[in-house]
């Protein structure tokens, strides 16, 4: 992975305070179970990533954001392929990105898979139909979902040096949940019996937003009132 890129996503995705990995203490017990060597921040680097170009664009080599990616596809969980897509995923918005880190010789991982989709489909983006009859429509978004959900494959070589050295994933499969320039605010291993662990984490954390959005109403509400009753605005 490349110095630049690695240092800036030390500093957007980490929480506030904290240092990046160098390395991981259970990478004796992935994959084969040998431990494996982790190459340096300076090696060399694989080829840079093919740029996204939408299907539906009429403007070749034009970046397109996660959320138009899954629109076109209409899924729900946005694939991680490179350090890149992380950036973009949550840097995109300031919504609740949750993100899960497995691989594919991980039975657990397959087993929690179903549920992870299953909670992707309640609070993620909903799609309009886009079969009417006989025409068929460019797909929309209907109805703003309140969590982005992502993945993001261990044993895939453009990820490894990303899950070892930065994100510190140690145990899959592994959740992450970001929230806009807060970085990284939680961070679990999260077997298929601790889903309901991930459920209420998501679900305390929407509550927070919602509380936070109720006080800054009920703060316009009072600087409201007082202005009329100084008489500085009509009551209405």
């Amino acid at each position: 992975m490349k110095t630049w890129l690695w240092l800036l996503l030390c500093s957007i995705i980490l929480p506030r305070g904290a240092t990046p990995f160098t390395s991981s203490p259970s990478l004796a017990t992935r994959g084969s179970g040998k431990r494996r060597h982790v190459e340096s921040i300076g090696s060399p680097t694989p080829p840079s990533r093919p740029l996204f170009v939408s299907p539906t664009s009429t403007t070749p080599d034009v970046w397109v954001p996660p959320s138009q990616r899954l629109l076109e596809t209409r899924s729900s969980i946005f694939k991680i392929q490179h350090p890149e897509d992380l950036l973009d995923f949550i840097s995109e918005d300031d919504r609740l990105c949750v993100i899960k880190v497995y691989a594919s010789w991980c039975a657990t991982c397959k087993k929690f898979d179903l549920r992870y989709r299953k909670l992707a489909s309640k609070y993620s983006d909903k799609y309009t139909d886009t079969t009417k009859g006989a025409k068929s429509s460019a797909p929309s978004i209907k109805q703003r979902g309140k969590i982005r959900f992502a993945e993001l494959q261990y044993d895939k070589p453009t990820n490894e040096d990303l899950c070892d050295s930065v994100l510190g994933t140690t145990s899959f499969p592994y959740i992450l949940i970001y929230k806009g320039g807060e970085g990284k605010i939680r961070g679990f291993h999260c077997t298929p019996a601790k889903y309901p662990m991930l459920v209420k984490t998501v679900e305390e954390l929407l509550a927070e937003e919602e509380e936070e959005e109720d006080g800054a109403v009920g703060v316009d509400d009072s600087f409201q009132k007082q202005v009329i009753d100084m008489g500085l605005a009509d009551r209405r």
